[in-house]
């Protein structure tokens, strides 16, 4: 009854426009007092446990990898790499668009980051080209939902602290769902721009164009690849290699700057402080989450879920659980999303005896959906705003891309092998 009530309550906070770490706390003080907790001790430490773990050390790591790769130009070298293979077909700005966004994924791990960087660049060069706006800002705003998909991915180390499982194995479990929803964008662009007729070709495929575009996107194409082999290698563990790819990308922005003849200092600057800025915003929210989580957690919420799912089987039992987390990313960010979704269903989940890391990529995939669709659509609002058009308009542009993505969701969901195979593979 206790955890009802304040669910019921966050949602009412939420609709009325509190903001959300406003939200999340009102809600667990509302829980706090309910369950007859008055100290305020309790409430600092348990915000307090919820930031005290090593692996969200790499969390501002990889923040500072990816805003310093982008102050080195790597959207520019990933955006004229993607175009250069498929720039002589119709549709290749949607397929380019697509293939860039994948990629800077594996750099970021950031749905919005990945969002504003290829889209300020693509969105325009689409209209441009022949496409209506609305279909830019879709084509861009689905294709970056496979961010937190892919490795890096901060939503899978927030997972994997939440569960306890082990986050390389997580990022490993994201790869092939992630390419899945990737490959399923691209057909659908070029779909819908050969259907419609939008935009216009090249003359033909240039090799040497494709070989000096790969030169320089190379820099940043290794990035992911080491991190993942470095660390199913035993080179390092995730958190050095989240620092060594910082590193790296600082060094990288430092040369390419330098050998260009300009200052690099107060570039590196702003990415610093953009890193702060977001390590700030996502730990709070972290902090907060956690406040709730053990609220809801002591109001026994989780037991009475589980009690409520026993007449269910496992795959009526997961329909039910998708469907809850599609409205829990519709109305949250997904960084708390994540944290609220584990306390209320990890229980279930365990019971169910489903694998732990099939169901981190299911809550990543149902969560990433959710920042296309209503009311809060925040990667469809940034599109939007880029585009020049309405969050209506938007909205109806992407729902093929939504509904291509519920189906791979489902097929995510059922098949466990699209997500374990390669966890498998490295033990």
């Amino acid at each position: 009854m206790i955890g009802g009530v304040v669910i019921v309550a966050f949602i009412v906070l939420i609709l009325i426009g509190v903001p959300l770490v406003f939200a999340t706390g009102l809600a667990a003080l509302l829980g706090m007092w309910m369950l007859g907790i008055d100290s305020w001790i309790i409430l600092s430490m348990q915000t307090f446990e919820g930031l005290k773990s090593f692996p969200l050390v790499a969390i501002p790591l990889f923040l500072l990898m990816a805003n310093l790769m982008t102050v080195g130009g790597v959207t520019n070298a990933l955006v004229g790499f993607a175009n250069s293979l498929i720039g002589h077909v119709r549709g290749s700005l949607a397929i380019g668009n697509v293939t860039a966004s994948t990629l800077f994924a594996g750099i970021s791990g950031s749905c919005l980051a990945d969002t504003t960087a290829v889209g300020s660049m693509m969105i325009p060069a689409m209209v441009k080209n022949g496409y209506p706006p609305a279909f830019a800002g879709a084509v861009t705003a689905a294709a970056n939902i496979v961010g937190p998909i892919i490795p890096p991915s901060i939503l899978m180390i927030l997972y994997g602290f939440a569960a306890e499982q082990s986050i390389i194995k997580l990022f490993l479990a994201g790869i092939i769902p992630g390419l899945l929803l990737s490959v399923g964008f691209a057909v659908l662009s070029v779909y819908l721009s050969r259907k419609y007729k939008y935009g216009s070709t090249t003359q033909g495929f240039d090799f040497s164009l494709a070989v000096k575009s790969f030169v320089s996107a190379l820099p940043a194409l290794v990035i992911p690849a080491v991190i993942v082999a470095g660390v199913v290698g035993g080179v390092f563990t995730l958190t050095e290699s989240a620092g060594a790819a910082a590193a790296y990308a600082l060094l990288y922005a430092v040369i390419r700057d330098l050998l260009r003849g300009r200052s690099p200092w107060r570039d590196i600057f702003d990415a610093f402080m953009r890193t702060a800025i977001d390590t700030g915003v996502i730990m709070i929210l972290v902090g907060v989450a956690a406040v709730l989580t053990w609220v809801l957690t002591r109001s026994l919420l989780p037991q009475q879920l589980v009690a409520l799912l026993q007449g269910f089987n496992w795959w009526e039992t997961l329909l039910l659980v998708n469907f809850l987390l599609l409205l829990l990313g519709m109305f949250l960010e997904p960084a708390p999303a994540v944290l609220m979704a584990c306390a209320l269903l990890l229980p279930l989940i365990k019971s169910l005896g489903i694998d732990l890391v099939h169901f981190g990529v299911i809550l990543v995939v149902n969560l990433q959906i959710g920042v296309l669709t209503p009311p809060v659509a925040a990667s469809a609002f940034v599109t939007a705003r880029i585009a020049g058009i309405s969050l209506e308009k938007q909205i109806w542009a992407l729902l093929p891309f939504i509904a291509l993505g519920i189906v791979t969701l489902l097929l995510v969901t059922y098949v466990p092998w699209l997500s374990l195979a390669i966890p498998r593979l490295f033990g």
